[in-house]
């Protein structure tokens, strides 16, 4: 896997501010968290107008960027030393979690962001973070973006069949559900601290029961076919 690198991207994040705005998943809603931190954005969630939606999140994204660069340029450069420090164990611990499967090709970039809803992408394996998260929140979304990564990859091609068997958003909640049983286990004891990671609100149902289900698999194969039965017995 490639060093992760960190850049900005306003162009991203203007994209992004125009998707969640009326984005929900797992229970969230992700427009609310937005507004309430910027209600300057409400007028863009609420207007008719495309045209005008996209100047309203244009015009503030570009200020916001000049105002606080700053900021976003300083926390970027301090989490790439922070996560430089857990790479490596991240990876290797990855690579023996998931029987010496390896990570995917790709560019692996960290995209700092102005809002806190850490999309991934991937095709190409990038994501954001929120620059003003605590550092250890961002180096939690760190390994969680990337856990998403392998993840994708692994049961799109060692598990096709059992994944055909349910729809995208169930493959979504168990990648969700899944990263947040592994980051909370004692594999990465030493690299992730737990307070930071949360489940969905929809998918609190689920952890105690893919939690034993990780406890009862014999490999990692195993494990997320378990999670699959959980998923459409629930469904």
């Amino acid at each position: 896997m490639k060093k992760l690198r960190f850049y900005k991207n306003k162009i991203l994040d203007e994209m992004m501010i125009d998707q969640f705005l009326k984005e929900t998943g797992g229970g969230l809603d992700f427009g609310k968290f937005i507004i309430k931190m910027y209600p300057e954005l409400k007028k863009a969630r609420d207007s008719m107008s495309l045209k005008d939606k996209k100047k309203i999140i244009h015009t503030f994204t570009k200020k916001y960027y000049n105002s606080h660069k700053k900021e976003i340029d300083e926390f970027s450069n301090f989490l790439k030393i922070e996560w430089s420090k857990k790479e490596d164990d991240f990876v290797k611990t990855t690579r023996i979690f998931f029987n010496g499967y390896d990570f995917p090709e790709g560019k692996y970039i960290a995209y700092s962001s102005i809002i806190n809803c850490n999309p991934r992408f991937l095709d190409q394996k990038t994501f954001q973070f929120f620059y003003k998260k605590e550092t250890g929140d961002a180096i939690h979304t760190i390994a969680h973006e990337l856990l998403h990564f392998i993840f994708f990859d692994f049961v799109n091609k060692k598990l096709k069949k059992e994944v055909k068997k349910i729809s995208d958003d169930q493959l979504w909640d168990l990648s969700e559900i899944f990263n947040v049983v592994v980051l909370k286990s004692s594999f990465y004891k030493k690299i992730i601290d737990k307070k930071f990671v949360k489940s969905y609100p929809d998918h609190k149902k689920y952890i105690a029961k893919f939690e034993a289900a990780m406890k009862k698999s014999s490999n990692i194969e195993d494990f997320i076919k378990q999670g699959i039965v959980i998923l459409k017995e629930e469904n």
